[in-house]
């Protein structure tokens, strides 16, 4: 062989590099390449998951804020209703109250009334008697200067 080369050799060498080749993809290049697949699908489902769980977490917080403009508007709407009830409440108040005034002053001047017809009753009762009085010293007395002075001295006692 021409420059020392033994094809012989180098084609062994080469068969044996394709062997350690092929020994070496089949016992540790596809068990690794398929582990690292399945890593990789794993990871993306993962990714996958995170994903929807985001979306469905933004969608939610949707949500909740359109709750939020709701429960604000329907909070003003109560604030507006209580406040129209407070009123009417007040208002029925006040009539409740000006009735009852009315009715304490009506029956007030019904009692002024009814004392005022006593004391006139007593009024007269009393004048009455003092012309009873006087008649009765009058007869009794027999002089009308005597008894018309008698009368005049009662009624300044009963003015007094």
């Amino acid at each position: 062989m021409p420059l020392g080369i033994d094809f012989t050799q180098i084609l062994l060498h080469m068969f044996n590099v394709v062997l350690l080749f092929a020994g070496l993809y089949i016992i540790i290049y596809a068990p690794v390449k398929k582990i690292m697949q399945e890593r990789e699908d794993h990871y993306k489902e993962i990714d996958e998951a995170a994903k929807q769980k985001l979306s469905e977490a933004e969608q939610k917080n949707v949500e909740y804020e359109e709750k939020l403009k709701n429960v604000d508007a329907e909070i003003s709407q109560q604030k507006k209703k209580a406040s129209m009830d407070i009123a009417a409440m007040r208002t029925d108040a006040e009539a409740e109250a000006k009735a009852a005034a009315n009715k304490i002053i009506e029956d007030a001047k019904k009692d002024a009334e009814n004392q005022r017809q006593a004391i006139v009753e007593s009024a007269k009762k009393d004048i009455t008697e003092m012309v009873e009085e006087a008649t009765r010293k009058v007869v009794l007395a027999g002089s009308t200067s005597e008894a018309y002075d008698m009368f005049l001295d009662n009624a300044e006692r009963s003015e007094s």
